[in-house]
C-alpha cells in the first residue's frame, strides 16, 4: 500500500512539476476558420494590437506568429499557429503566456481565478465572430488546373501595399477606360489585375490593371499605358465571389492548395473581373475568377 501512495505521489510531483515549469503555455485555445493560414495570419496583425515577431517555415507558408500585449496590466505572449485543414479551412491555436508570472498564473488558472486568461478568452472568442463575420462576405471555389487565356491587352502599372489593391484598380480604371473610349479601341474581354512581382515579405505588390483589346494602329500607348501580350500559361484556377476588395484572399487558399499538392507556383497572380461595382447589387454575386501561375519543369 504505502508503494502505491508513494507511486502516485511521485506521479503528482511530476505532472505538476511539468505543469509549473515545463509546459509550453499557461493556456491554451484553439478554434477554426474558413480562411487559409496566410489569410488568418494578415487578419492577426491588421486586427489585433500588440508587438509581432513573424516566424516563418518559407515565404509562401506563413504558418505562425508571437505577439506581445498587455492585459489588466500584465505583459502576455500570445503564440498564434496557423494550420491548413482544408483549402478554405484553418485550424489556429494560440498559446498564452505570462511574460513575468507564469508560475502564479498557471496556479490561478487551475483554481479558475486567472483574469489575465478570462480576459484573453473574451478578446479571442471576440475576434472568432469577427473572423467569421469576414468570412461570410466572400467565398473561394478552387476550379483545379487549367490554362490562363492569352490576351492583348493594355494596362497601367504600379507599385502599392496589398492591401491598396482595389483603390489602386478604381484609380487606374479612371485613367485608362476614358482613353478606351476616345481612341474607339474595342474591348474583347473583362478588366483584370495581373500581380508583376508580390513582396510578401512586406506585403508589397507591383500589379497591372488592364483591359484585353482588339488591337489597331491607333492605340493609346503613353507614359503611363503599355501594350502588352499575354501568353496562355498554364495555372490554377479559383473562383471568388464577393467585394473585390478581398479578392486576394483567394491568392492564399489557391497557394495552400499548390503547397498541399506540391505543385510549384508562380506568385504572379491573376484576377479577372466580371462585375462593375460601380453598379452596386449583392456582393456575392460579384464574380472573378483568379488564376495563380504553374512552374513546369
Amino acid at each position: 500500500m504505502k508503494r502505491i501512495v508513494f507511486g502516485v505521489l511521485i506521479l503528482l510531483i511530476g505532472v505538476f512539476t511539468w505543469y509549473l515549469l515545463i509546459k509550453k503555455y499557461d493556456y491554451e485555445i484553439t478554434f477554426n476558420a474558413n480562411l487559409a493560414p496566410q489569410g488568418v495570419y494578415h487578419q492577426v496583425k491588421k486586427t489585433k494590437p500588440g508587438e509581432h515577431n513573424t516566424k516563418k517555415e518559407n515565404i509562401i507558408n506563413t504558418s505562425s506568429l508571437t505577439q506581445e500585449v498587455t492585459v489588466d496590466h500584465e505583459k502576455v505572449i500570445l503564440d498564434w499557429h496557423f494550420k491548413r485543414i482544408q483549402d478554405t479551412i484553418t485550424k489556429i491555436r494560440v498559446g498564452i503566456v505570462s511574460k513575468e508570472h507564469s508560475i502564479q498564473n498557471r496556479l490561478r488558472v487551475l483554481v479558475g481565478s486567472s483574469t489575465m486568461v478570462k480576459l484573453v478568452k473574451e478578446d479571442l472568442i471576440n475576434f472568432r465572430k469577427q473572423l467569421k463575420r469576414y468570412t461570410s462576405t466572400f467565398k473561394v471555389i478552387i476550379e483545379g488546373e487549367t490554362d490562363i487565356p492569352a490576351m492583348e491587352t493594355l494596362s497601367v502599372s504600379s507599385k502599392i501595399k496589398r492591401s491598396g489593391k482595389a483603390e489602386e484598380m478604381m484609380t487606374h480604371n479612371s485613367y485608362l477606360y476614358p482613353k478606351l473610349v476616345e481612341r474607339n479601341v474595342s474591348k474583347s474581354g473583362f478588366p483584370f489585375v495581373k500581380i508583376k512581382n508580390w513582396n510578401q515579405e512586406k506585403d508589397i505588390i507591383h500589379l497591372d490593371f488592364g483591359f484585353p483589346i482588339v488591337y489597331t494602329d491607333s492605340l493609346p500607348v503613353d507614359s503611363k499605358i503599355t501594350y502588352t501580350k499575354v501568353a496562355s500559361q498554364k495555372a490554377l484556377k479559383a473562383t471568388y465571389y464577393g467585394n473585390y476588395r478581398t479578392s486576394d484572399e483567394a491568392w492564399f487558399i489557391l497557394l495552400e492548395h499548390a503547397i498541399a499538392h506540391h505543385i510549384s507556383v508562380d506568385l504572379k497572380p491573376l484576377e479577372i473581373f466580371y462585375n462593375n461595382p460601380m453598379q452596386g447589387g449583392n456582393e456575392l454575386q460579384w464574380k472573378a475568377e483568379v488564376f495563380l501561375p504553374i512552374i513546369e519543369h
